[in-house]
C-alpha cells in the first residue's frame, strides 16, 4: 500500500499535476464560461450555439500532432529541447489568447470574441498533444498509471478554477479581471515546464551517403523525405493503432465518452441563468458541487 502511495511523490509525476492544471484551465473559457458571459452580453442563444465551434480544434488536433511531434521550433527548440520548447510556444500564445478574449467586448465587436476564442481552444489542443508526449517521454513504464492520473486530476482542478473560480471573479470584479485572473494562471504550467527537465531526444537516423547533387536529384531527393515523413509520422501512428485489440471498441468509446457533455455543452449555463439562477449558484452547485 505504502509503495503505491509513494509513486506520487515522484518529481516527475507530480510535475504532471501542474502541467494538466495548465492544460485543463482553458477549456471551460471557451465553452460554458464564455456562453454565461455572451448570455449576459444579450447575445441569442442561436449564436451561442454557433459559438461552440470554436472548440473543434478539440476534435481535430490530430492533424497538426505530427508537426508537434517532428518539427523543430526557432529559437525554442534550440533554448529548451524540443518537448519544452513546445510547451513553452503554446502556453505563451494561449497567454495572450486569453488576454485578448478577456478584453474582446461581445456587445460591441462578437466576431473578434470568437476569434480570440477560436485562438484559445487552438493554443490549448496544441498544448494538450505536446503535454501529453512529454508525459509519456519523461516517465518509464512502471509510472505511466501514476502519471495519466496525475495529469486528469490537475486537468479537473484547472476545470474547476476556469468554471466556478473565473464565475465568482467576474461576479465581483467583471469579466476582464477573470479573464486576466485565468492567462495569469497558465504560468503555473509555464514555470513547472521551465524547471522539468527535457524528455531523451530518439536516436538520430543514420543518414544515408552523400551522392553529387543535380537540380533532378535534388528534388527527387526532397519528395523522398517528405514522402518518408509523412510516413514515420502520420500513417504509422494509424497503422500502429489499427493493430491494437479492440481498437474499434477503444475508438467508439472516444468518441462516446464525452457524448453527454456535448450535447448539453455551451447550452446549460445560458438556460440556467434564463431561469433565474445567479453565476454564484452556477458555480456552486453546476461547478464546484
Amino acid at each position: 500500500m505504502f509503495e503505491a502511495v509513494k509513486i506520487y511523490g515522484d518529481k516527475r509525476v507530480l510535475r504532471l499535476l501542474f502541467l494538466g492544471f495548465a492544460s485543463g484551465l482553458p477549456l471551460l473559457l471557451t465553452a460554458s464560461t464564455l456562453a454565461v458571459r455572451l448570455t449576459e452580453s444579450g447575445i441569442t442563444k442561436t449564436a451561442i450555439g454557433i459559438f461552440a465551434l470554436v472548440g473543434l480544434p478539440y476534435a481535430f488536433k490530430f492533424l497538426w500532432a505530427p508537426a508537434i511531434d517532428r518539427l523543430p521550433l526557432p529559437f525554442f527548440t534550440k533554448a529548451l529541447g524540443r518537448r519544452r520548447g513546445w510547451v513553452v510556444c503554446t502556453q505563451l500564445f494561449l497567454i495572450l489568447s486569453l488576454l485578448g478574449l478577456g478584453f474582446s467586448d461581445p456587445e460591441r465587436d462578437v466576431l473578434a470574441v470568437a476569434l480570440w476564442a477560436f485562438a484559445v481552444a487552438f493554443c490549448s489542443a496544441s498544448q494538450d498533444v505536446v503535454i501529453d508526449a512529454y508525459r509519456v517521454e519523461i516517465l518509464e513504464p512502471r509510472l505511466y498509471g501514476a502519471g495519466a492520473a496525475t495529469l486528469v486530476f490537475g486537468y479537473r482542478a484547472g476545470l474547476l478554477v476556469a468554471g466556478a473560480g473565473a464565475l465568482y471573479l467576474a461576479t465581483y470584479f467583471g469579466w476582464e479581471a477573470a479573464y486576466l485572473a485565468m492567462a495569469g494562471l497558465v504560468a503555473v504550467g509555464l514555470v513547472t515546464i521551465l524547471f522539468a527537465p527535457e524528455p531523451a531526444a530518439p536516436e538520430p537516423v543514420t543518414p544515408e551517403p552523400a551522392t553529387p547533387a543535380t537540380p533532378g536529384r535534388d528534388v527527387a531527393a526532397s519528395f523522398d523525405r517528405v514522402r518518408v515523413w509523412l510516413r514515420d509520422a502520420v500513417l504509422a501512428p494509424f497503422q500502429d493503432f489499427l493493430t491494437r485489440p479492440q481498437w474499434g471498441m477503444i475508438l467508439l468509446f472516444v468518441v462516446f465518452y464525452k457524448f453527454g457533455d456535448a450535447l448539453a455543452g455551451v447550452m446549460a449555463n445560458p438556460f440556467y441563468l434564463e431561469i433565474g439562477f445567479t453565476k454564484i449558484e452556477i458555480a456552486n452547485v453546476s461547478k464546484l458541487f
